[in-house]
């Protein structure tokens, strides 16, 4: 009994060994190859990644942009005031920018500066419903040994692994730049011109959104006071909403959310009815807008730029305390002009 008991744990550790090998070998969410990760067709776990890279890179370094995918398009490389890094991932919502922030900050990296870009993901969703159970969006480990084995025996999956090796297996690059890029700047490709592609007409919206102000808000005020405490310049701006996304954010209390954010913390608003998000042109469908958007967005958020026909609609105006009533007021005439409902 006592030799069928050793031959049994030797051929599971034999067995359990030859299948970690394959999933860091295949590694489908990058998170083993998180310094030189492959562009290989599935969406890399890039709130992980990115993280780790931030880690073993402290001084390369000295400001990082935090956002959802949309966030992605910013070239970071042309921002004037530091050194930036986009930790853009997929669908990253304030709560997970803090627990980044807070991890980055005790591990030695305290950045200097800090933008984020929020919208409908930060106010809609929420980071406990899904996240925990994607693989591409799963939020980087605690300092704990459980928290870390949790983690990395999500990815070893055998059947998950296959899946993803099937579709890997006949992917054909077509980005060069991906993995220089990553480490360059974690940017996604601004150089990426396909044309504007909506098959809906009603604009982009999950089946699990639902509106949680108090919640959010909990999370810009912990990320507010993590910047004060550590002398971080923080700075706040919404991403500009394609038209018929934010018309479907209004009818769910999207402008409920920015006004409890000036509430909070200043920001730039970009979300509105402008010649910028009523123009399909500007974006690649109804949920990313392109890079030259967010080049002027950048140039009314660093360089001070007025651009007074946008202003006027909406697009770049800095929301207070003080003036949000004022604003808020206006966005709500902008869409009741446009036949919006807006919820009480």
């Amino acid at each position: 009994m006592k030799k069928f008991v050793i031959k049994f744990t030797i051929f599971a550790v034999i067995v359990l060994s030859f299948f970690i090998v394959i999933g860091v070998v295949i590694d489908p969410y990058n998170i083993f190859h998180y310094e030189y990760p492959r562009n290989n067709g599935i969406e890399a776990n890039k709130n992980f990644i990115k993280t780790r890279y931030i880690l073993h890179h402290k001084d390369e370094f000295d400001s990082l942009l935090f956002g959802s995918s949309r966030a992605g398009f910013t070239d970071v490389e042309a921002l004037p005031d530091g050194k930036y890094y986009n930790m853009c991932s997929s669908e990253a919502l304030p709560a997970e920018h803090v627990h980044l922030l807070k991890t980055l900050i005790r591990h030695g990296f305290v950045p200097k500066n800090v933008t984020v870009m929020v919208d409908d993901i930060s106010c809609f969703v929420d980071p406990d419903s899904l996240h925990k159970t994607m693989l591409f969006r799963i939020p980087y480990p605690d300092d704990t040994i459980s928290s870390w084995f949790d983690f990395y025996v999500k990815y070893c999956d055998v059947l998950t692994i296959w899946q993803a090796y099937r579709e890997i297996k006949d992917y054909e690059p077509t980005d060069p730049d991906y993995t220089a890029r990553y480490r360059r700047s974690g940017s996604e490709r601004l150089d990426n011109d396909r044309p504007f592609q909506d098959d809906t007409h009603v604009g982009y919206w999950a089946d699990y959104y639902e509106l949680r102000v108090d919640a959010v808000m909990a999370d810009i005020k912990e990320l507010k006071s993590i910047c004060e405490e550590n002398d971080i310049n923080l700075r706040i701006m919404t991403n500009p909403l394609y038209h018929l996304t934010y018309q479907r954010d209004i009818e769910n209390g999207y402008l409920d959310f920015l006004y409890a954010l000036a509430g909070e913390v200043d920001y730039w608003n970009f979300s509105s009815f402008s010649d910028i998000t009523l123009e399909d042109a500007n974006y690649y469908e109804t949920s990313h807008f392109r890079p030259s958007v967010s080049y002027k967005m950048m140039d009314v958020v660093y360089n001070g730029e007025k651009m007074d026909g946008l202003w006027k609609q909406g697009f770049g105006v800095k929301v207070t305390k003080e003036n949000r009533d004022e604003f808020i007021y206006f966005l709500r005439y902008q869409a009741e002009e446009r036949g919006v409902v807006i919820p009480e």
